[in-house]
C-alpha cells in the first residue's frame, strides 16, 4: 500500500517544522550570547547578569534543539508510516487543541474578536488531523507500512 497524500503533506510539514525549531534553538543561543555581550559593552548589566542571560538562552536553545530531535523523529516516523508515528500525532494535536480550548476561553472571557476566530480556525484544523488519521485508509496504511518495508525485498 502507498503512502497517503495527506499523510505525506504531514510529514514534510513537520520536516519543515523541524526546521524552523533547528533554526529557532540556534538562533536563541547565538542571540541571548549578543545580547549579553552587548549589554556588557554599554556597562548596563553586571557581570554576574550578562552570564546568566547568556546561559538562560544557551539552556532555552538547548530545550528547543531536544524538541526538534523530536520532531523529526515523529516526521520520519510518519513518513516512514511507523503507527506509533500516528499515535503520538494523535495525542499531541488533541492536547495542543486542549490548550487551544483554554486560550479560546480566554478569549472568550476578554472578547477578543480575533482571538475567538483564530482559535476557531485552528480548532477545525486540528479536528481535521485527528478526524483524517483515524480514517481506515490510513490506519490500515500505517498497520501495513512496517511489513511493507520489511518483505519488500522478497
Amino acid at each position: 500500500m502507498q503512502r497517503p497524500t495527506g499523510v505525506t503533506v504531514l510529514a514534510i510539514l513537520q520536516f519543515i517544522s523541524t526546521g524552523c525549531m533547528v533554526l529557532a534553538g540556534l538562533g536563541v543561543m547565538l542571540g541571548m550570547g549578543v545580547v549579553g555581550a552587548m549589554l556588557a559593552q554599554q556597562g548596563k548589566a553586571g557581570g554576574v547578569g550578562v552570564g546568566a542571560l547568556a546561559g538562560m538562552g544557551a539552556a532555552l536553545g538547548v530545550i528547543i534543539l531536544f524538541f526538534a530531535v523530536l520532531q523529526g523523529v515523529v516526521a520520519w516516523g510518519m513518513w516512514t508510516l511507523k503507527n506509533w508515528a500516528r499515535i503520538i500525532n494523535i495525542v499531541c494535536t488533541g492536547l495542543g487543541a486542549a490548550f487551544l480550548a483554554l486560550g479560546l476561553l480566554g478569549s472568550l472571557a476578554h472578547f477578543n474578536l480575533f482571538g475567538l476566530i483564530w482559535g476557531a480556525f485552528w480548532m477545525g484544523i486540528y479536528g481535521l488531523i485527528i478526524w483524517y488519521l483515524m480514517q481506515p485508509n490510513v490506519v490500515q496504511a500505517f498497520q501495513s507500512g512496517g511489513t511493507m518495508a520489511a518483505g519488500a525485498g522478497r
